[in-house]
């Protein structure tokens, strides 16, 4: 649904100024046509403008008493050519707004009330109407004073008794009848704006502006409505800016006051345009939409959407629940490596696709494959490579084996065409990524995307349109986007929010966060939450420098784990690479730096591993204390602190246990290498933070030794699902340390304090660090909980007093049948062992 401004003034003034007014303009050849007196001081009339008159363009006047020895404004407000607009005035303060609408008819807006008016403290709790500007959309302006307990309600009965009123109960921007009066510290003009369908309300502040104004949709690209299309584009550099259109070439003129836009263009077309191609042209060169929804494939063409008729199948579910982000077990997936081999038990024209990630019932063997193996795992989110719409294997045939992980963006709110069945039937194409978010809910499983806009497949991706989207320096693998620039960091803000409500996607993966600045994430992430309270949306990515030994005149300024403590507040993180290499060493080899190798007892430092498993938190609770750019204590809150071991860049964790064997002469059928395979994992799945698997870690997955696969065949990256048969007994410990950290909110403290307060810490002899839990402090039916990581040679470790029941031990994953100790118990090497009462 559009949203046009409708500027209508309403003051404290209790009394009417009674006074003829009227319309006078090129409409009407300048005579006379009364306006409508709407209540208080508030005049109203809707013309259409043709061309104009001899004298210039289309323009008008407000006239008092229709003799001209009053009007205003003192120069012509002008208009534009061949449109319409709901004209508004104020009697009192002779302000005039003027906003494009479809027509002059507002008999044909849907509606579900048949009058609505704002009461409250601002106009000494008159009746002000407000008007329908479009289907079931009310809009009215209001001068608020943010004065104590300033507040207001609307009434909508037809007398203004109060007999049918609306307020707000939960303070949640939705009216309930009869409900609370709506407080407000505002101050300034605020177009209030309500929704009779839904009954959303919201305030925004209102535009100065008074000539060339822009139509106030939600965003730049194409805004559908069933009568028109309000088409929008950035372009500071260049005035000469067309939109084609089904054909049809629309010049586009630059407009003043669209909030929190500048130098933007727009045309609006009529008619309903659902499904009918545009392509952006400045300078006479065709452009893609940076907002584009949908677009034809190898092509500039992009597609009018009306996405409101695209839900998916059956209506959306219910959202699964997430209290707090720490609850979050992330497994990171790719579309198609998940189900295209023949082992996944996905039907033929599924396999590979949107459709295949979800499809149910799924079998290799007798063992649980696709989304059925994700439930029975029990992650809680999922982490998706790229699904946007990337530049490799773009209009590919299925039978192509072109393969690529997507870092090459191309369109950043259109989904993937490679995955969908009917790449070309964009509206089913839609329907199909929508049903995978869907199902995926349905089995529990919240979305997380992968979303890179660090760079651009190419320079042409904005070239064409203005240089100012790219930064000076190369920073990652060329075309580095600028989110220093305002728009640039709109346009990823807006993104964001795109994917958050229309396709209720519930986190975001930052590709290479670290060529951006720490205060722009941080507030991308309060934008979100402000937006979407209660969602508990996930955004975190990689703090490392997209080149290592350039110099960036940014640095100070950039995401590094010494600086994502600074907007803790924001609720954002990033990966922990310091515990990660803790854990396993070097990514793309078997080799150890001094200190590294925890998990192969390969000359480790235990002090990282400590600091790391108890959620990286900072020394000292002080977001603003400035520490090391690579400190090992960076966060100031453990959600801060994605905790992983291995993903889908350098080795998979097999990968590396074999590179790793291979320097001790060991064989890869060692018993020895599938026990580091669950005690690395089994490090993270029971430390403070978010814990993070890369897919098919729990299979003992392999890439046949290849470090960097992004385009490399499906022979390589291809889930194997006979690895889940052969390998039982891995994925039961990852399955059941999953399900033991689910069920116990000990491993899941939510603060600083709450980790510095009830996790001690000790490293009692070398290779070995022991947690205890005050589990009571978070409602665990645990309430005391000890933690060993045992890296080196059977330890025998004191217990305190009482007897204790052992959950993990020896290697193994967490026991149904818990046997009981007092004393002292040895903690086996390369294990995790977990006691509690």
């Amino acid at each position: 649904m559009k949203k046009i401004p409708l500027f209508i003034l309403l003051t404290a003034v209790s009394g009417l100024v009674q006074a003829d007014w009227y319309f006078r303009g090129t409409p009407n050849s300048w005579g006379t046509t009364a306006l409508t007196h709407d209540g208080n001081n508030q005049y109203s009339t809707c013309q259409s403008f043709a061309n104009g008159d001899s004298n210039g363009g289309p323009r008008f006047k407000i006239d008092r008493f229709g003799n001209w020895n009053e009007s205003y404004p003192v120069g012509d407000y002008t208009a534009g050519q061949n449109k319409s607009y709901q004209i508004i005035f104020n009697a009192s303060t002779k302000s005039i707004s003027a906003s494009q609408v479809a027509n002059c008819d507002n008999a044909g807006y849907a509606k579900r009330l048949s009058q609505l008016y704002f009461r409250g403290t601002p106009n000494g709790w008159g009746l002000a109407g407000l008007t329908l500007v479009a289907d079931h959309t009310w809009q009215a302006q209001v001068s608020f004073d943010g004065s104590a307990n300033q507040r207001f309600k609307f009434d909508a009965s037809a007398s203004g008794d109060w007999s049918v009123n609306y307020g707000d109960n939960q303070d949640d921007g939705v009216l309930d009848a009869d409900g609370a009066d709506i407080y407000t510290s505002v101050s300034g003009d605020y177009i209030v704006t309500v929704n009779d369908q839904t009954f959303s309300y919201s305030l925004t502040p209102a535009s100065s502006c008074t000539s060339n104004c822009a139509i106030q949709v939600d965003s730049l690209g194409a805004v559908y409505s069933p009568s028109q299309t309000v088409f929008s584009i950035w372009s500071p550099d260049r005035s000469d800016v067309k939109v084609l259109v089904d054909g049809v070439l629309h010049p586009m003129q630059k407009v003043q006051g669209f909030s929190g836009y500048s130098d933007v263009y727009q045309v609006v077309v009529q008619g309903d345009l659902h499904l009918k191609p545009y392509t952006f042209q400045i300078n006479g060169v065709n452009v893609r939409d940076p907002y584009g929804k949908m677009i034809q494939p190898n092509s500039y063409n992009n597609i009018v959407m009306d996405m409101s008729r695209l839900q998916p199948t059956g209506g959306w579910a219910t959202r699964p629940q997430m209290v707090e982000r720490e609850d979050a077990v992330i497994y990171e997936v790719h579309v198609r490596d998940f189900t295209i081999d023949l082992s996944s038990g996905v039907s033929a024209a599924n396999r590979g696709k949107y459709a295949g990630l979800v499809e149910a019932g799924s079998r290799y063997n007798g063992v649980k494959t696709g989304i059925d193996h994700l439930k029975e795992l029990g992650v809680t989110h999922v982490q998706l490579l790229p699904v946007y719409d990337f530049a490799t294997c773009e209009g590919a045939a299925d039978s192509d084996p072109c393969y690529n992980w997507g870092y090459d963006p191309r369109n950043y709110n259109i989904p993937e065409e490679r995955y969908s069945k009917t790449p070309t039937n964009y509206e089913n194409r839609v329907r199909e990524f929508k049903n995978m978010i869907n199902e995926l809910h349905k089995a529990g499983i919240r979305v997380i995307m992968d979303v890179v806009y660090n760079h651009t497949y190419g320079f042409e991706m904005f070239e064409d349109i203005t240089g100012k989207y790219f930064y000076h320096q190369d920073l990652v693998v060329g075309n580095t986007i600028d989110d220093g620039v305002p728009m640039v960091n709109r346009m990823i803000r807006d993104s964001l929010e795109y994917w958050a409500t229309e396709y209720n996607i519930d986190g975001f993966r930052f590709d290479l966060v670290g060529v951006f600045g720490y205060e722009n994430f941080g507030d991308w992430g309060r934008h979100l939450e402000s937006k979407l309270p209660g969602r508990n949306i996930l955004m975190y990515g990689e703090p490392w420098p997209g080149c290592f030994g350039c110099v960036d005149e940014r640095e100070s300024s950039r995401v590094r784990l010494g600086t994502i403590g600074r907007v803790v507040d924001a609720h954002v993180g990033v990966f922990n690479p310091k515990f990660r290499e803790a854990i396993k060493g070097q990514n793309d080899n078997g080799g150890c730096n001094s200190g590294d190798c925890f998990a192969f007892n390969d000359n480790p430092d235990s002090w990282r591993i400590e600091a790391g498993s108890r959620g990286a938190i900072r020394f000292a609770n002080d977001k603003d204390a400035i520490i090391d750019t690579w400190d090992t204590q960076f966060a100031m809150d453990p959600e801060q602190s994605i905790n992983y071991v291995s993903a889908h860049d350098n080795l998979t964790l097999r990968d590396k246990i074999i590179e790793w064997a291979h320097t001790k002469g060991l064989s890869e059928s060692d018993p020895y290498l599938r026990r580091i395979q669950n005690f690395a994992n089994g490090i993270v799945l029971t430390s403070q933070g978010i814990s993070f698997l890369h897919g098919g870690v729990e299979l003992m997955r392999d890439k046949q030794g290849v470090h960097n696969s992004y385009n490399s065949s499906d022979d390589i990256n291809k889930y194997r699902w006979q690895w889940k048969v052969d390998n039982s007994d891995i994925f039961n410990y990852y399955a059941s340390t999953i399900a033991m950290r689910n069920a116990h909110p000990g491993f899941r403290l939510n603060s600083w304090e709450e980790i510095n307060t009830n996790v001690q810490s000790h490293r009692p002899r070398y290779g070995v660090v022991v947690n205890r839990i005050n589990g009571a402090a978070n409602g665990d039916s645990w309430s005391d909980i000890i933690v060993i990581y045992n890296s080196a040679d059977n330890y025998t470790y004191t217990l305190p007093s009482g007897t204790w029941k052992v959950a993990m031990e020896k290697g193994n994953g967490p026991t149904a049948s818990p046997r009981s100790v007092s004393g002292s118990i040895v903690a086996e090497g390369t294990a995790v062992t977990v006691l509690y009462k």
